[in-house]
């Protein structure tokens, strides 16, 4: 497949009414786009953009391979929407080029953020290719991710407003300075754990983790974007660590719903598929 701004032809019209998971290549990075087999009609469909975590990748979640809690298919099939899982770019010099980060912000994570890379501007750019391939109404645009992923979330929301609602797991809002004016009306959920030894809740850096980034607190998070008029809800979960597995089981215990699922109802996306 074609590196560069769209795929072509007919295999991006394949692309478009095939039913499952399909690989493709969005200017020069690879993502997964998985289309359930019951959706509505072009133009009131929604879409849940996916970002892994640091030293993570798209393949692995929708494997299940890691960060199984990502992967929306399931919910997708039962609920009718589209999930696009997309990859950063390396961020290590050393762990191979299949560890990729995001630069999030405050210099997180890595050669992602060290590099300058881009990535609010590949991920609208990304988006909005999607939605017009996807036949996605645009005031239906969701964004989810863990740890990095989920920092790469809140750094989109905060400096575009693309996503109607976003669910950031276990990594706040890390710039250093933010004006989250584009955000104005818009819905952020973050899922934290209390015992979070990587992203301390509570900011600064985590006594576990390879990276050596200072972190925000969820408190000056939550202050960014209700200051720009945003819903900002911490949902603080006993007993986990940053692990998403760990997260998610606990949540489950706590609240009897899993990290899917609990999205899914946050977005509004839970009528029955049509």
């Amino acid at each position: 497949m074609l590196a560069g701004c769209a795929w072509l032809g007919a295999a991006a019209a394949a692309s478009a009414s095939a039913a499952g998971a399909v690989d493709e290549t969005y200017e020069g990075r690879n993502l997964i786009v998985y289309v359930p087999a019951r959706l509505p009609d072009k133009g009131q469909r929604a879409l849940v953009v996916v970002l892994h975590g640091g030293l993570g990748n798209a393949q692995r979640i929708e494997s299940k391979r890691s960060e199984s809690a990502l992967n929306l298919d399931g919910i997708a099939e039962k609920y009718g929407f589209i999930v696009a899982y997309l990859n950063g770019t390396p961020v290590t010099r050393f762990l191979g080029a299949d560890k990729l980060g995001w630069n999030a912000g405050g210099g997180c994570c890595g050669q992602s953020a060290a590099n300058d890379i881009q990535d609010v501007r590949y991920i609208t750019r990304a988006i909005g290719y999607l939605a017009d391939e996807f036949g996605i109404d645009r005031r239906k645009i969701y964004g989810m991710g863990h740890s990095n992923g989920a920092m790469m979330t809140q750094r989109v929301m905060c400096e575009t407003g693309i996503y109607a609602a976003a669910v950031a797991i276990s990594g706040p809002l890390n710039l250093e300075s933010a004006n989250c004016a584009a955000s104005r009306g818009k819905r952020v959920l973050a899922i934290h754990g209390a015992d979070d030894a990587n992203v301390p809740i509570a900011g600064g850096r985590g006594t576990k983790g390879i990276s050596n980034a200072v972190y925000n607190s969820e408190t000056r998070s939550r202050d960014e974007f209700t200051t720009a008029g945003t819903s900002y809800t911490l949902d603080v979960v006993p007993g986990a660590d940053h692990a998403l597995a760990d997260v998610d089981d606990a949540l489950q215990k706590a609240e009897g719903v899993s990290i899917q699922e609990k999205s899914a109802r946050f977005f509004g996306l839970t009528s029955p598929a049509p």
